[in-house]
């Protein structure tokens, strides 16, 4: 009798114990986040002009696009163009077009994502009479992207461009000096 009785228990408390071994639903916070392979952004730059006598910085914008091959590294490709004085003591009004593509690291945490790039390409002053005004150009920098909505994010990066160009406008042939134009951005960057 005292079996049966103990049996009877376990029968009734055994659909008890199962219920409780169900897994819980996911909910949205516990889902992983979702990974956009491609973020495209326009920003407000600030560059110096150090190519350029009597020039130090100059104003513009850049857009560019970037593609993420894995969550963490992907490639970006830079166009800049930087067409208002700043400030000038000179009658000169210089102007500098960058177009630059390279490969990109990211550092993703919650809402915020690091990243570092080095970029090669081009650049091209006009309006101050350089020769030769094209140089090859390339930039070392990094920036952070904040996320504002799960698509949209506020993007501000810094970098240094490094380019040859001869300073003196009455010189021609090659400069042996690298010219180093910091550049600070900030904008908008849109993730599909």
């Amino acid at each position: 009798m005292k079996g049966k009785f103990l049996l009877s228990i376990f029968a009734l408390l055994l659909p008890v114990s199962l219920f409780g071994q169900d897994a819980k639903p996911a909910t949205p916070a516990d889902a992983a986040p979702v990974f956009y392979r491609h973020d495209v952004f326009v920003g407000f730059d600030y560059s110096s002009a150090n190519q350029v006598l009597g020039s130090s910085a100059l104003l513009g914008g850049n857009i560019g696009a970037d593609i993420k091959l894995k969550p963490w590294f992907g490639g970006t490709a830079d166009f800049g163009y930087y067409g208002a004085n700043a400030t000038s003591h000179s009658h000169t009004s210089a102007n500098m077009t960058t177009i630059l593509a390279g490969p990109e690291v990211y550092i993703p945490a919650d809402n915020i994502t690091g990243f570092f790039h080095v970029l090669f390409g081009a650049a091209h002053t006009g309006g101050a009479n350089t020769t030769p005004d094209y140089s090859f150009a390339y930039a070392v920098g990094g920036g952070v992207s904040y996320n504002i909505k799960p698509r949209w994010a506020i993007r501000a990066s810094g970098d240094g461009i490094l380019s040859s160009f001869v300073q003196a406008p009455a010189s021609t042939g090659e400069s042996a000096h690298m010219r180093v134009n910091p550049r600070a951005t900030i904008g908008v960057s849109y993730r599909f």
